[in-house]
């Protein structure tokens, strides 16, 4: 068996987002750390791996048995790349930031070969990518543990009580605390108000609390839920990424797969990891987001779980 794995960040996304090589060097090596992680996993369970490679990062990823390095240079057509190499094997798994609608068009790029996907269903993908979607379809189905929020721009021409201070702006469709602005006084709000003119951002109350994460492995409606962790950021209350907690207080842990379990089936049926993080509070639980793609706590549950999370990707024991 072979399974195409996609990254974005190292497998040549950065030659249509214009960034320099040598920017963004964090989230860079996020991406890396991922994507060796989960082909490494893949290998071990005897899966051929097959690895679009932007031609600066090949000497990242060193020759082992069964992987195939595809070199992606500046020239080349990402799009058509992916499908020529999804032609020939027989599992694709995707890895895209949700911002600016990356993940969602590898999915429609990719879409003639959606049933050897073993990561997230456009329909899936679409909800999750962005925090509106996500609210709206989790709130009309009666879901109260979402986050409650609204477009900035429409924010704009409410009364400003509809949350107490402190709120939190973030953009609708950013990755983890990308852009994320604390808003502790009015004066602050108007500031912004002329500086996020026009952008696509989210505002919400701030929840205080511990910020966890529960990562799921779906097959349609059965569904692995992975232990949970608390995220650990540089600063607070909002920060950059830097490691996975495990393991969590025996209550906290039974919150977070509650509010997991509420979550998931409720959404639409996919395939693939999912990362649902929420924050876990003494007013209440509420989910923040949901991540439709493989997240940094890969790197902490595949240590601290019993099976190849890779073969449980694959519907295998």
């Amino acid at each position: 068996m072979q399974i195409l794995i996609f990254e974005w960040l190292t497998g040549g996304g950065l030659w249509i987002d214009g960034d320099s090589f040598h920017c963004g060097v964090a989230i860079r090596s996020q991406g890396k750390r991922m994507l060796q992680a989960i082909a490494q996993d893949f290998l071990i369970a005897g899966i051929e791996v097959i690895l679009p490679i932007d031609e600066r990062a090949l000497g990242d990823f060193p020759a082992t048995d069964g992987l195939t390095l595809y070199p992606v240079s500046q020239e080349e057509d990402l799009g058509a790349c992916l499908k020529n190499l999804a032609v020939g094997v027989d599992r694709i798994l995707l890895i895209a930031p949700e911002t600016g609608g990356r993940l969602l068009n590898c999915v429609q790029w990719l879409e003639p070969f959606r049933g050897k996907f073993v990561s997230p269903s456009e329909e899936f993908v679409r909800i999750a990518s962005s925090k509106q979607a996500s609210f709206e379809f989790l709130q009309a189905q009666g879901f109260k543990g979402v986050s409650r929020g609204m477009k900035f721009a429409d924010f704009g021409n409410r009364p400003v009580d509809n949350f107490d201070f402190p709120l939190v702006l973030k953009p609708i469709d950013g990755v983890g605390s990308e852009g994320l602005k604390l808003v502790e006084k009015h004066e602050e709000l108007e500031q912004l108000e002329s500086q996020l003119a026009g952008s696509n951002y989210w505002v919400e109350p701030f929840y205080p609390g511990v910020s966890v994460s529960v990562s799921v492995i779906c097959q349609g409606n059965e569904f692995t839920f992975l232990p949970a962790t608390e995220q650990v950021f540089n600063r607070h209350p909002f920060g950059d990424f830097i490691g996975s907690r495990f393991p969590i207080h025996k209550d906290l842990e039974f919150r977070a797969r509650r509010l997991a379990e509420k979550t998931i089936r409720l959404m639409p049926p996919t395939k693939g990891y999912v990362g649902l993080d929420m924050v876990l509070g003494t007013a209440g639980d509420q989910l923040m987001e949901i991540n439709p793609r493989l997240t940094m706590s890969y790197l902490k549950l595949r240590n601290v779980c019993s099976f190849n999370l890779a073969q449980r990707m694959l519907g295998q024991s």
